[in-house]
């Protein structure tokens, strides 16, 4: 602004000796008047005032000069060539003269005349920066080199500007595909002027170009802190955090939550946020960033990421009502329509799902995802011939697609139909994935339809081999063991299945079990149902877990965080944590001694929390250990109880889990562990329940902090 009054201010005293010389008041007048108008932004007015200085003073070239660089400026190149003309004939040996007159010819188009007039503009003063300027920038897209040169000579002139001008080299190198001259002057920029954000940008652009994620990641942070509100900066940081070659995922986070902190419906940063959170299952969370993104009105691919999440979370209603919203705005997104015929058939609304499906199949009858859901969804329902035509059509199109020959054969051999054809079909299938569990196990299943049990033996073998947490081999794996008399195998293999299964569909294997102890000697039960509670025990194992503890004692409640420790053979630590997690008291049993330290407790008696810490510290040890069924025989059974390891042992209802355990040497204390959950197909009590005279303690292990590596390989009995 400075320089642009100061040139004003010059231009006005020579045109102010010109006007006195020629004593044209009337002209100075009209030219101070247009400068002043230029000014305000009321260029028309400016020109206006500049044409009537003029007629008044036809021979200025002042006011010539200044009118063309308006007219220029404003898009009135025909009237800006005009005067140019006029400045060159008028004064032709001055060097600014013709870098005007190629301006405007550059302006016209007209390139060759707008580099005729710069050289000229040269020859009359090599030391015209701006000539030497304006020719690397009309040769920098025909000939980079010659622009190089150019800039090379105007930096010698100009060495102030050297940030710019090394700038404007790299970027002539890069049209060249010189890398090293683009490094090489990108530096000597940055150098220059480390506060100049452009060089930078490049630099790290052309570092991720070849792969130096942690040098882009240096330029960007130095660009972070010259400029901390820039979203787009903060999220390319970020994404490179979490990109592949870095993969820290927790130090990208941060960047994202910083851009989302500036702009809550950022698109990349709620993205980002929504997939690491994804990462850590927290499907709310991911959910809660993905629905406030400015991206997701117009990206269908966002919208079935975030209908995803809700069905992840449990809210399969608000993912159909997303998904149905959707439907309505991308009616021709059949991968939309897709997964909302999914939503339909999670939430039990089966029709509507097919009807779409069909409808996708309509518009898309190659659309293989759909038609072999449309056919699983079919058989489920019991719809044999819709779903064999699918399954037929999809094989027509890929006869080696193991999936549908796998499905087909066990959804005909699991009703008896076409028991030969179905075999073979499952034989295709096997020949393709011979590891495959489902696969075999749908071979042992129809050799068992078609009577051949030994031939079923040998596949339910390989099957539970390869797949061990499925409750449908197990099933299958307790009638073949079952029709090759082998009742004790077949009942240990329904009672895992029983557990396995959800809940809601245990009733068929209960109803198994029940007939098969009729089959059972009464004596060798007590050892079957103590070789499956020991299969499923995680005793003996290392584990660790965060825990609530809360205590009553004589009408005083307490509660403390805590944690809990096993270390094989028998070492137990429990440790009760104060404020900001700072142990406050321990127990320790190791090799069957106690340790524990002294506690100071408001209202607590000492002596009496000590007793009944050493014995529930004791109870904990033994249960973890295994003790509790050590020593128990099928002699000490009275069900549902049994003694082992010094305990009274009572089962529940079912005789899945220990439901209550007594030491008999202590016999007032009263253990009720509860809440079952499968933890890597080991059973762990969510909740463990002590009682004792006037006192209770309840202890809930934190299942989403457990540190547990045990793994439960479930096997047939050899």
């Amino acid at each position: 602004m400075i320089k642009r009054l100061l040139n004003s201010v010059l231009l006005l005293a020579s045109f102010a000796s010109v006007s006195a010389a020629a004593a044209d008041k009337e002209a100075y007048l009209h030219f101070m008047t247009g400068m002043v108008q230029e000014r305000k932004g009321n260029y028309d007015t400016a020109l206006q005032e500049y044409r009537r200085t003029m007629l008044l003073d036809p021979q200025s070239v002042y006011v010539y000069k200044q009118a063309l660089n308006l007219a220029l400026h404003i898009g009135k190149v025909d009237d800006a060539a005009e005067w140019a003309e006029f400045v060159v004939r008028t004064d032709s040996a001055t060097a600014d003269n013709w870098v005007l007159y190629g301006n405007v010819k550059w302006a016209r188009g007209d390139l060759d005349g707008a580099r005729a007039a710069y050289e000229r503009a040269v020859e009359l003063d090599p030391a015209s920066h701006e000539a030497l300027y304006q020719l690397a920038s009309l040769s920098s897209s025909r000939g980079p080199d010659k622009a190089i040169g150019y800039l090379r000579k105007y930096l010698e002139l100009r060495p102030e500007d050297a940030a710019e001008v090394y700038y404007q080299i790299a970027v002539l190198y890069n049209a060249k595909g010189d890398a090293a001259g683009v490094k090489e002057n990108l530096l000597k920029s940055r150098q220059a002027d480390p506060y100049y954000p452009q060089p930078r940008y490049m630099l790290a652009s052309l570092y991720e170009l070849n792969s130096d994620s942690a040098a882009a990641l240096g330029e960007y942070l130095e660009l972070v802190t010259l400029e901390p509100k820039n979203i787009e900066l903060l999220d390319r940081v970020g994404e490179l955090y979490a990109g592949p070659l870095l993969n820290n995922l927790e130090e990208g986070e941060k960047y994202f939550l910083k851009a989302w902190a500036l702009d809550k419906k950022d698109p990349a940063a709620c993205f980002w946020l929504s997939v690491i959170n994804e990462q850590k299952r927290d499907f709310n969370a991911a959910a809660s960033y993905l629905e406030n993104s400015a991206g997701l009105k117009d990206d269908a691919g966002l919208v079935l990421r975030l209908a995803y999440y809700y069905t992840q979370s449990g809210r399969y209603e608000r993912a159909i009502a997303l998904l149905e919203l959707a439907m309505k705005k991308w009616p021709d997104n059949m991968e939309i329509a897709y997964f909302l015929a999914l939503g339909y058939d999670d939430t039990g609304k089966t029709d509507r799902s097919r009807e779409l499906l069909r409808t996708i199949l309509a518009r898309e009858p190659e659309n293989a995802e759909a038609r072999m859901q449309y056919g699983v969804i079919s058989e489920r329902e019991n719809d044999m011939p819709a779903a064999e035509e699918s399954f037929r059509y999809l094989l027509r199109k890929k006869p080696d697609n193991a999936n549908v020959l796998n499905y087909l054969g066990y959804s005909l051999a699991d009703r008896g139909l076409k028991l030969d054809e179905a075999e073979l079909l499952i034989m295709g299938a096997v020949s393709l994935e011979p590891e495959n569990g489902a696969f075999l196990d749908s071979l042992a299943w129809v050799r068992f339809k078609r009577g051949n049990v030994q031939g079923a033996l040998e596949g339910i073998k390989r099957a539970v081999k390869a797949v061990y947490d499925d409750p449908v081999i197990w099933a299958h794996a307790g009638d073949i063991y079952e029709a090759n008399g082998e009742n004790n195998v077949a009942w240990l293999a329904w009672r895992k299945s029983w557990l396995l299964e959800k809940p809601a569909k245990r009733a068929k294997a209960a109803a198994r079990l029940k007939e098969l102890r009729k089959k059972i000697e009464p004596g060798v039960l007590p050892a079957l149902e103590l070789a499956y509670l020991k299969n499923f025990s995680p005793s003996g194992l290392e584990f660790s877990s965060f825990a609530k503890v809360e205590a009553k004692l004589r009408g005083k409640t307490v509660k403390f965080d805590a944690i809990l420790h096993f270390s094989p053979p028998s070492d137990f630590n429990l440790t009760v944590m104060g404020p900001l997690m700072v142990p406050l008291w321990k127990a320790k049993v190791s090799g069957g001694v106690m340790d524990m330290d002294a506690i100071s407790i408001k209202d607590i008696d000492s002596g009496s929390f000590s007793y009944w810490a050493s014995l529930i510290a004791g109870e904990l040890s033994g249960w973890f250990s295994g003790e509790y069924l050590e020593g128990a025989k099928g002699g000490g059974w009275r069900e549902p109880c049994f003694t082992g390891g010094g305990r009274e042992v009572c089962l529940d209802p079912a005789l899945a889990w220990p439901e209550e355990i007594t030491n008999k040497a202590e016999g007032k204390l009263s253990f009720r562990p509860g809440n079952y959950f499968l933890k890597n197909l080991y059973l762990f009590p969510e909740t463990l329940d002590f009682k004792l005279p006037f006192v209770l303690v309840k202890i809930t292990l934190d299942k989403n902090q457990m540190n547990f590596a045990g793994a439960n390989t479930l096997k047939l009995p050899d």
